[in-house]
Formats: structure tokens, sequence, C-alpha cells
């Protein structure tokens, strides 16, 4: 966790904030910042569960997320999705920044209106450029979810920072309509076989697993395909591949009651403690432990008093 919540901070200067809600809601921001602070390098940092979303005020953040080197400017957003690696290079910057697990946002698309209006494929991202009324908007959103966080804990209050998270995220996806997407086009042949792997492996990831299947729907070798994923993830193609699967996993054990018996049949498992061995190895957890720690009914969202 120190990792995720340094990757884009300056972790030696005093005014740059952070605070973790039982590491399901984390934010950052160096708003207090008088002039635009140096960044220091940050090593490449896998993101396994987090929706990322960062916002530039002033300045210039310059990031590589997925291989893809990014520079973000002034009144520009970033949705970074699970499973993707981030790097942060030396910059020059004031930005505010906040992430929720996984299965929160999932189940908070799922449940509004947002889910229609949103991609949330993991393994992805979004540049946007906004209008400086935009990004007012969502600073008084973030600022509105940072008082919460500074509170002192009290009864329900993980419902209110989800209420807050969901209402930033209607404001996000309104003000996207006006915004201007900017593409990142690679012409690297690599890149389109990552590109076409991800698209493949978001359609066929209940049903295969292996390397062997993925390379051949590209006609490339198994290896080859390793080497593009260590480019763009720092990862193997298998480790991508289990992580892909797992994130899915991980959203069905969140939102619904569905037994390991019948959650193993639908992800093409040989046995359901084929399945659990699978989810603990990547996890460190079984399936249900998981459940009792992450499920909706089992969220506490009511502390005792």
């Amino acid at each position: 966790m120190t990792n995720l919540k340094n990757f884009i901070t300056n972790k030696h200067s005093k005014d740059v904030f952070a605070s973790s809600f039982e590491d399901k809601y984390i934010i950052m921001d160096n708003l207090e910042e008088k002039a635009e602070p140096i960044i220091q390098s940050h090593e490449s940092l896998y993101n396994y569960d987090y929706f990322i979303f960062i916002v530039a005020l002033r300045g210039t953040l310059r990031l590589v997320i997925g291989g893809t080197p990014i520079d973000m400017r002034a009144n520009d957003v970033i949705a970074i999705k699970p499973c993707m690696s981030v790097e942060v290079k030396e910059s020059r910057c004031i930005y505010f920044s906040y992430m929720v697990s996984g299965y929160i946002m999932n189940d908070i698309y799922e449940h509004t209106a947002l889910g229609k209006e949103v991609s949330i494929r993991a393994l992805s991202y979004t540049h946007l450029h906004f209008t400086p009324e935009s990004i007012y908007t969502l600073l008084s959103c973030y600022k509105r979810i940072k008082h919460e966080h500074q509170r002192k804990p009290y009864p329900m209050q993980e419902m209110a920072l989800r209420a807050y998270q969901t209402a930033t995220l209607a404001k996000l996806v309104a003000s996207s309509k006006s915004a201007e997407v900017i593409e990142h086009v690679s012409n690297s042949r690599q890149h389109a076989f990552f590109k076409r792997f991800i698209e493949i492996l978001s359609r066929d990831h209940k049903k295969e697993r292996s390397v062997q299947y993925y390379a051949g729907q590209l006609n490339i070798s198994p290896k080859y395909l390793s080497a593009i994923s260590q480019t763009h993830t720092g990862l193997s193609a298998s480790q991508v591949i289990d992580q892909y699967v797992t994130h899915a996993i991980k959203q069905t054990l969140y939102a619904h009651e569905d037994n390991i018996k019948t959650l193993s049949k639908e992800f093409n498992f040989p046995s359901q403690s084929f399945f659990g061995r699978f989810f603990k190895r990547v996890t460190g957890m079984s399936p249900n432990e998981y459940i009792k720690k992450n499920n909706r009914k089992s969220l506490n969202f009511v502390k005792e008093i």
C-alpha cells in the first residue's frame, strides 16, 4: 500500500496529503504547494485492483501507462482501470487524485446509470481534457471527499464516502460529454499486438487461461506474447491473464451470492478445489475468506457505536 500511495507523490514533501479508508478509498493531492513542485520519478507500479483518477490543475505530470508515455497538462483527467502498470517520470505539477477498489467501483457502476455511460473494462485508460469550469466542479467534489477523510471515524462513514464518490463520478461522466478525448496512437507493432491481446482476453477470459491460446489467436509465439506483456505491464503474459481473471472473479464474489462450485464452472475451472487454489495463489486468500471480507453484504457500512 505504501507504493500505491507514493506512486505520484513526492514522498519527501510535507505538503503532500495522502489518506486511506480501510484501503478501499485512497486520496492524494499536493494542493497546498505554492508553485509547481517537482514530483520525483517512481518505478513502474502494477495496479492490481484500483480505479485511479488523476486531475492535473497546473504544470505537467509525465506518466507511462501500460508502456505508453503520456503527458498530463492543466485541466487534464486520466482514468486508469485495474490491471495496468503506471510509472511516473520527473514532473512539475499540481494535482489531486482518488482511487477506489475495483469491486466497489464496479458495484457503483452497476447500481447507477453510470454503467451505461462508461466502459469499465480492466487493462485500459482514458485521457480527457476538460474546461476550467468542469475542473473546478471536480475539485469541489474532491474537497468534499477529502473533508470526509479528515473527520474522526463515525458510524456509517463508509456509506458517506461511497455516496460522495458516486456523486463525483456522476459529475465526471456528465462533464466528459463535452471534454476533448486525447488519443495516444502508437505505430508500434508490439503495442498493436498487446491491444489485441487485451481485447481477446476481455472476451475469452472465462473460458481460456493459457498463454498458448492467446498467442495462437494472435498468430505469434507464447514467448513473444510474454515479451510484449513484460514491456507493457512489467508482468508475463501468464501473470496478466491470471490478474485479469482474478479481477473478474472478485467482481462476482463481491456482487453476487453464487456458490463457489457454480462460480468455478462459470470460469471453466476443472473443479471447485482447483478454483480455490488458483484464487488463493493469486490473492493470498481463499474465495470464502474474500467473501467474508469483501462481499457486498459483508461490508461494514454501519460501524458499531
